[in-house]
């Protein structure tokens, strides 16, 4: 298995979680709500803005940016327990080798300290994904229908969920 290392980033990363969001956005475009297109012309504010309103966790090969998960605690008193995982991308020639469930497993372990639940969607055909999110315990809830549109298609998501506490 691979050294890599996985931290939450700060502004000191700004431009590796641009760099990594991009990425993400050309090479998986399916997985995503918004586009390499749209986002590569936002300005670095536009970044710092996901960087101040999620945790985000970078992951690292040899000082290389090579994936991220974003963690969102949702706001208000009676939503606070809760958090959405999303953007969950790992470099596609690091796929397959178990760095996926060692993001996985830090963002699951941060979470224990800071909420009861974590909560995610997944395109229905993404089978890789839901079963690792399986594999740590996520069961399905449901299904949102015709969740993302590209064009004239559409991708259901299902919906997970993980209790933690």
């Amino acid at each position: 298995m691979l050294d890599i290392d996985i931290k939450i980033l700060d502004a000191n990363e700004l431009n590796n979680f641009r760099e990594i969001r991009l990425s993400a956005l050309a090479k998986a475009p399916e997985m995503f709500g918004s586009t390499y297109e749209v986002e590569v012309v936002k300005p670095l504010g536009f970044f710092q803005s996901c960087l101040s309103a999620s945790t985000i966790f970078g992951v690292y090969y040899k000082e290389q940016i090579i994936g991220l998960a974003s963690f969102t605690r949702e706001n208000g008193i009676k939503l606070s327990h809760k958090a959405v995982l999303s953007s969950v991308f790992i470099e596609p020639e690091f796929q397959r080798q178990g760095i996926a469930s060692k993001l996985l497993h830090a963002v699951i372990v941060y979470a224990k300290s800071h909420v009861e639940q974590i909560l995610l969607t997944v395109a229905d055909d993404n089978q890789s994904a839901i079963g690792l999110y399986q594999k740590f315990g996520f069961q399905v809830y449901g299904v949102e229908k015709r969740a993302l549109k590209n064009n004239i298609e559409y991708t259901d998501e299902l919906l997970m969920k993980l209790f933690v506490f």
